[in-house]
């Protein structure tokens, strides 16, 4: 297929795709919850929102056909800034015509761009289809466990 579409920075006017996108995406992981757009909006343009999320879309003629959200951080090892991928979803009728090769390319060049050194991201074990997708990107798994703590134990903390 050839190249149809445009990667872009988010406008507000897309934080309903996006947010049906995202919405995709965790349907496809199994977790039945839904992204709305409102809450897309305020965590990518709210002025006091406490991380400042970014996102990128494949524009096709209007349509928004893909889109990856990222964030800034900091590796204490490498000393290093760098983007955390949060999520990047693009839609089942144009998978494999390289728009998620695209968005990460243009995270890429954005990154170094602003004199940053690394992408991260976390993909879940059971996601063999991402893993071969960043693998083949260039890649390479980190020696790490992810953890997290959610609402009932921090409570009990």
């Amino acid at each position: 297929m050839s190249k149809n579409y445009d990667i872009r920075s988010a406008t507000v006017a897309d934080c309903e795709a996006i947010a049906a996108l995202m919405t995709q995406l965790n349907f496809e992981e199994g977790h039945a919850v839904a992204t709305l757009p409102a809450n897309i909006a305020s965590a990518l343009f709210e002025p006091t929102r406490e991380v400042n999320l970014q996102s990128l879309v494949a524009d096709r003629g209007g349509e928004i056909v893909g889109a990856m959200l990222y964030y800034a951080g900091y590796d204490t090892i490498s000393a290093s800034y760098g983007f955390h991928l949060a999520d990047i979803i693009v839609t089942k009728n144009h998978r494999h015509a390289g728009i998620g090769t695209a968005l990460m390319k243009e995270l890429a060049a954005r990154t170094l761009a602003q004199s940053k050194e690394w992408i991260s991201l976390t993909v879940l074990k059971r996601n063999a289809r991402a893993q071969e997708f960043y693998l083949a990107l260039g890649m390479e798994p980190v020696e790490a466990d992810f953890l997290a703590m959610g609402k009932t134990a921090l409570a009990r903390l």
